[in-house]
């Protein structure tokens, strides 16, 4: 794992940053991430992991979108003008800082679905997808429903939660019925993500989207966005969206996904709110589970299920 000495050479060597204040580090299972001042500038600093392969083209990505006018945070480039650079076993990369606050569900759902109307994959950028590449996305799209299906199964034996979590899992079977019978639908829908390059950001949780003292929002944390249903980074807050009927205002900002909006209320049948919560939990070890926290999840999901019937005319 990298040091802050580590940083500070690459700061030094590939930036001409001699002398910087960080402030603070971050440090996750597939990267480190600083936060740098330098005289009055701000911005952060990551080290990546991953495989050159997997981490260019992301680094690339955000620099083409900034260019683009969308808010993601400006890339720097080293002294040698490139994008990024290896230092030892790892590569780094170094992009403004946005300074701001989390936003509300209001805010974050026109936030995202500004981003899925403008977002593309730039046609400059080299793309390893394949036109085949839908049919591998229809039979991961439901694999990911059995798996946590299974996960939600087997939870709730485990930690005797059945008789609170078995609402869900009735929930998740459903999803996972109603999505087969619609193959078809689906298909069309990876299509036309493939043809037309609609980017999923891959990770927007509530900390990814800053709203800045001006008021605007940026999205920040790119490294796992690619092309991808849109439907992926709003399955965990379309049930707040619906129940306070802020996906009204995300539709409005994609008016692109009005064409494939069934899909996503199916999609939000899924309990993946509870799976999340439950998930993270257990691989946090903050056990036993909070029994009053599953109940007001399972709550939640039951009331989304019955708003999204009443919007797709039921669904069985």
């Amino acid at each position: 794992m990298p040091t802050i000495q580590d940083a500070m050479l690459v700061l030094s060597e590939y930036y001409d940053i001699k002398k910087p204040k960080i402030e603070w580090i971050q440090n996750a299972p597939s990267k480190s991430v600083w936060k740098i001042i330098d005289n009055k500038e701000s911005y952060v600093l990551k080290s990546d992991y991953r495989s050159n392969k997997a981490f260019t083209p992301s680094i690339s990505l955000q620099n083409k979108l900034f260019q683009q006018g969308l808010k993601i945070p400006e890339v720097i480039a080293t002294n040698h003008k490139k994008l990024c650079t290896k230092h030892g076993k790892h590569h780094y990369y170094l992009s403004r800082y946005i300074s701001g606050s989390t936003v509300s569900i209001s805010d974050r759902a026109r936030a995202i679905g500004d981003f899925h109307q403008q977002a593309r994959w730039p046609s400059s950028l080299p793309s390893n997808q394949s036109s085949e590449d839908w049919r591998v996305g229809i039979n991961t799209w439901i694999s990911d429903y059995e798996l946590k299906l299974k996960d939600l199964v087997k939870w709730s034996d485990q930690h005797s939660i059945r008789k609170h979590v078995q609402p869900c899992i009735q929930l998740a079977e459903k999803c996972l019925r109603v999505s087969s019978r619609r193959m078809s639908f689906l298909a069309d829908h990876l299509k036309s993500v493939n043809k037309r390059r609609w980017l999923a950001h891959g990770d927007l949780n509530h900390e990814n989207a800053i709203k800045t003292a001006t008021g605007e929002v940026w999205i920040i944390d790119l490294e796992l966005t690619r092309v991808d249903s849109p439907i992926k980074d709003i399955r965990f807050l379309l049930p707040k969206m619906m129940l306070s009927s802020h996906y009204k205002e995300y539709f409005a900002r994609f008016v692109d996904g009005k064409s494939f909006e069934e899909l996503y209320y199916i999609d939000a049948i899924f309990p993946h709110g509870l799976h999340f919560y439950i998930g993270g939990m257990i691989r946090k070890k903050k056990l036993p589970l909070n029994i009053s926290q599953i109940k007001d999840f399972v709550l939640e999901e039951l009331k989304k299920d019955e708003m999204i019937s009443r919007q797709l005319g039921g669904v069985k």
